[in-house]
């Protein structure tokens, strides 16, 4: 062969190669504008870990709004820890919910537990969202015992010696998500307040331990940080799904509840009954024995009182995250309390289906049914399902598109 020949056949190769090389960093990288996602972690909770029916397991996992976010920028190793299965509940023995209102006493009961199947990774996973986890423990707790026994903290964490922080800033993060202090606010009202063990966080702490991981990510990255503030509970089926009254013989009657200060009495309309009370709901819908015998324990009910202290530290919350957002420019605010009310008031549509914020109604019969094909959450009725989880991705996109000149494509249906 000629030299000459031979010469334009290499150019020809590595002309090939180069433009292959190009062909692929236009596909995943053109819609990124100044936005860089080869490197993108996510920080939080079970809302960041992909929660759903009570549990962190794998067809969930698929859908987290972190993964939802790397599948629309086209990253390729965006690694998550993976739990097979039924996943792991609250209870580590325990896995997803199975919801059965058909029964006879109808039943709220956990599946046998699942594995972890991405524990080996030899490195921090990319979703760090960690369940059960409270805004101080992010930054503070590198083990379960440091972290109220919490189990997904050893295994999201897998025995590292590190925080969730630490881990994160391990990776060396180009872009990253946090979404902290729901469960601050949330786990004690999902427990009506009357757990001791479970009480809220005061506010002043919270600004604290917020403004300490922030510190600490901005002094360990110069990667941009969306964070997300916290959606107000009454948008949330476990807190809206039930009435406080059942109707007998054309009359409302109301149900009676243990209230604050170990009170028991007939609930009123502005009283919460949570949806942990289903079982209990369901049988005196059935036995239509209302009276004070048959009252709903305090961790069944929030009472006005007790939903107004929530609502106020809620509020103080999202004033300390729009805050410490607007003093630093690296930061910029996801308002999920404005998109979600929105989303409860008019439900969110996904490839022309309105999905809603109702998970189950009564129907004209006063019988119970689920709202399966166009509800946002599920059966926990505290976290969402995979149109719920698709619709905090694209909240997240919209910012991200709209503040760093990036085009990620929003999230259909097609990609859940």
């Amino acid at each position: 062969m000629k030299p000459k020949k031979l010469l334009q056949i290499i150019s020809i190769l590595i002309l090939s190669i180069f433009l292959m090389n190009c062909k692929k960093t236009t596909e995943s990288e053109s819609n990124w504008g100044d936005a860089d996602f080869t490197t993108y972690v996510a920080i939080g909770n079970s809302l960041t870990a992909g929660v759903a029916d009570g549990a962190l397991y794998e067809d969930s996992q698929k859908n987290s709004f972190p993964n939802l976010i790397a599948k629309m920028a086209e990253v390729d190793d965006f690694e998550q820890p993976i739990m097979g299965g039924n996943g792991f509940s609250f209870n580590e023995s325990e896995g997803r919910l199975s919801l059965n209102i058909f029964t006879d006493p109808p039943s709220i009961d956990f599946l046998p537990a699942g594995t972890e199947n991405n524990r080996n990774l030899n490195r921090a996973y990319n979703n760090l969202g960690i369940p059960l986890i409270r805004a101080e423990q992010l930054y503070t707790a590198t083990t379960a015992v440091e972290a109220d026994s919490n189990h997904f903290v050893d295994k999201i964490l897998q025995g590292s010696g590190r925080t969730a922080i630490e881990e994160a800033l391990s990776l060396d993060p180009t872009l990253i998500t946090l979404w902290v202090g729901s469960n601050d606010v949330l786990e004690s009202a999902t427990l009506g307040l009357a757990d001791n063990n479970s009480s809220y966080t005061p506010s002043s702490e919270f600004f604290t331990h917020l403004n300490n991981i922030i510190t600490q990510l901005t002094d360990g990255t110069n990667a941009p940080i969306f964070i997300a503030n916290i959606v107000d509970i009454t948008d949330l089926p476990y807190f809206t799904s039930l009435p406080s009254s059942i109707t007998i013989g054309g009359n409302q009657t109301y149900l009676f509840g243990e209230c604050e200060n170990n009170v028991i009495r007939e609930l009123t309309d502005d009283d919460i009954v949570l949806f942990w009370a289903l079982p209990d709901y369901l049988n005196l819908l059935t036995s239509r024995d209302i009276s004070v015998a048959t009252a709903l324990n305090d961790t069944l009910v929030l009472d006005v009182e007790e939903k107004a202290e929530i609502q106020i530290i809620i509020d103080q919350f999202n004033d300390i995250i729009k805050n410490v957002a607007n003093s630093n420019n690296q930061l910029h605010l996801v308002d999920m309390y404005s998109i979600f009310n929105d989303i409860a008031d008019n439900g969110y549509t996904i490839d022309g289906t309105n999905h809603t914020a109702d998970l189950i109604y009564f129907d004209a019969n006063g019988l119970l049914n689920l709202n399966l094909l166009t509800t946002l959450f599920s059966y926990d009725a505290l976290h969402p399902n995979k149109f719920g989880y698709a619709s905090f991705a694209n909240s997240f996109i919209e910012v991200i598109n709209s503040t760093l000149n990036a085009d990620l494509p929003l999230v259909t249906s097609s990609d859940l």
